[in-house]
Parts: structure tokens; sequence; C-alpha cells
């Protein structure tokens, strides 16, 4: 089962979806989290690198063996997609990583982060045998834009585009500048006219560089394909659960209500809503140091104040919870208390223990 978190910046989300992870993981699932904007701070808190390699996290030992993680570097997506595709292909991955025109345009292509961790996710699905897929998104309202991004891109390798476009380039840098310069009467059909503008805005170096490139693609074009349709079933099948992270701020909320319209025109819903800094019951060290204060006047007034900030999360939260309880009446809810700690690992442990009384809800069949 393949479980994306979604949401705006600053709500949790990736604590979040850390802290499912564990959860799912802690009921002896094999659970594979996949952050596709890594935080390091919660990489190291995981004991994980940022890498494009499958790792086993190391969080506490009730996960040891059933919880891996990965977090691909960013700034390494232009060789890691050409490292996955041409693997088993040394020669021609030399080749393509010398072309300025590929590095050029996957440096410049947006979603390519996103596109290459997908990629790096079929792989693992294909080679590995997890239970559960924990996707945790980019903070953005265009977070799940990338849903899309692999069904079109098989289509676009699963025809006859890639190898037409190489047999195009290579045409044009064939020609010289004068056969490129005699006008359209000398070329009839769609593909010569198109092969003539090719020649007038393309150097010479250049054509041949994008000629290679498309030949190169060719040849790996049937195994992306494959991983694209594998992407696109993770993240569109049956077994696909939506979760939409959010915090008692204005702006986070907006950008649930906006998540959620997006979902509905995938023809999916949120499975659930997390609401994170939403305390619904006051903790219990309020409790313990409100039992020591009548002794100790300084400690009361500090309490006064802790008690005063609590009912304003408190109030937030049940703002938070009426809000989107009207606009996704359908959608349960799940409230999560705000959890303070130096050490993110520790917070990411307690979270999961929140979670656990809810899996089955978060995880439940829809329709």
């Amino acid at each position: 089962m393949t479980i994306v978190c979604a949401g705006g910046g600053g709500v949790g989300k990736t604590t979040s979806s850390a802290a499912l992870a564990v959860a799912l993981a802690r009921t002896g699932k094999k659970t594979l989290i996949v952050t596709v904007d890594p935080a390091r701070r919660l990489a190291h808190a995981m004991g994980v690198e940022v890498t494009e390699e499958i790792q086993p996290a190391h969080v506490e030992p009730a996960v040891e063996g059933k919880l891996f993680a990965l977090m691909p570097e960013p700034r390494r997506s232009t060789p890691t997609f050409a490292k996955v595709l041409y693997e088993g292909r040394p020669d021609d991955l030399a080749r393509v990583m010398k072309n300025p025109v590929y590095l050029t345009m996957a440096d410049a292509a947006a979603g390519m982060h996103e596109i290459v961790s997908l990629i790096l996710v079929a792989k693992a699905v294909d080679e590995g045998d997890y239970d559960y897929l924990v996707i945790d998104t980019a903070p953005s309202r265009n977070a799940l834009d990338f849903v899309s991004y692999p069904g079109r891109l098989a289509v676009l390798f699963e025809g006859r585009a890639v190898a037409w476009l190489g047999n195009l380039a290579s045409n044009v840098a064939q020609r010289s500048p004068e056969e490129n310069d005699r006008g359209p009467g000398l070329f009839a059909s769609m593909e010569k006219r198109v092969e003539a503008m090719f020649g007038r805005i393309l150097n010479p170096r250049v054509l041949k560089d994008l000629a290679q490139l498309f030949a190169d693609l060719a040849l790996i074009k049937d195994r992306f394909a494959r991983f694209a349709r594998m992407s696109e079933r993770m993240l569109l099948g049956e077994r696909t659960r939506y979760l939409l992270v959010s915090a008692p701020t204005g702006s986070a909320q907006a950008d649930v209500s906006f998540l959620g319209k997006r979902l509905a025109r995938l023809n999916h819903e949120p499975t659930a809503l997390l609401l994170n800094r939403s305390d619904e019951r006051e903790p219990e060290w309020i409790a313990a140091l409100r039992a020591e204060a009548p002794g100790w006047p300084p400690l009361a007034e500090a309490m006064s104040q802790v008690e005063h900030e609590f009912q304003v999360r408190k109030r937030a939260g049940d703002r938070l919870s009426a809000a989107l309880g009207k606009e996704l009446a359908r959608v349960p809810q799940v409230r999560l208390p705000t959890l303070e700690s130096p050490d993110p690992a520790q917070i990411v442990r307690e979270l999961a223990t929140k979670l656990e009384p809810h899996l089955a809800t978060l995880v439940r069949p829809i329709g």
C-alpha cells in the first residue's frame, strides 16, 4: 500500500510522514519512507544519509530490519536519473553524462527531482518486498502535480516520439547550412519543415549533441516506460491513500483546501486529515506541575502562562478542525498535540505513538 502525505510548508508534514512510517513498522510490516524534499536534521534523526540509496533506518530497536528510508539528494538528480536508467550500460551512461544538451535540459526541467525520486521508488519496489510505502511530498500547493508526471512520461517513451526526434535531429545535423536555408519550397512535408526549423535555430554542435541524446534515450525507453507505469500505479492505484497534513494557521488551512480539490480532479479523496499542533487534551506534564505550583509562587505564575498558551493552541486547533470538517465532511480527522524536544528522533517516536491508535483509519479501505 502507498500512503502519500501532502501539505504546505511548516506544518510538520515530513516529521508526520516519518512518524507514520515508524508506527507502521512497529506492527511488523516492512515499510519504506521516501522523502522527496529531504531534511538533513530528520535524516540524522532516523540514522540515514541523504543519498539515492535505500538504507535501513535506525530510530529505535522495535523497527530494526523493518523500516527503510530513501532520501534522494536534489542536487544529484541529473546523475542519478542517468545512473538508474543506464544501469548495466557503463559506456552509454558515460556518454550521456558528457552530453551538454542532457545536462542543460535535466538541470532546467521542472519536477526533475520528483521524477528521479519516483524512478528510484519504482526500482526499489521492483527489487524489494515492502508492505507499506510512505511518500513525503515537497511542501507546496503544487505537491500533487508530480502524481501525473509518470503517466505523461510513459506515453512519451512508449510511443515513437523519442526515436522520431532522434532521427529528425540526426537528419538536420547532417544537412549543410545551405540546405537548411533554401526555404520551405524544398521541404514539402511537415517533417521537412520541422527539420528546417531545427536547422535555423540550432548550431551544428548542438544538433549533433541533440541527435546523440535522443539516440541514447531510445536505448532505455522501455526501461523508463516500465518504471513510469509502476510509479503511476503506486500513486493513482486502488491501494493508494492520501493523507493531507495541516496546522492551525490560515495558510495551512488554505493549502489543505486546495489539495483536497486537486485530489478530487485526480478522482481521489483524502483518506484522513492529520492536524498537527491541534491539542485536544492538556498534556500530563502540565497537571503534574500544577500539583506542585501551590507551594511555590514563581512556579504558579509560570503555570498560569503555560495554561494560557495551551488554551490558545486548543482554540486554534478547534477552529481548524471545525473549518475543515465543514469543507471535507467525509474525511476523518486525527488531531495531534504540540510536541517539543531538542532531539528530532524523540519527536518522531512520540508522534508515532500518538498515531498508533489511528492506523486503522489512516490505511482504511476507501468507498
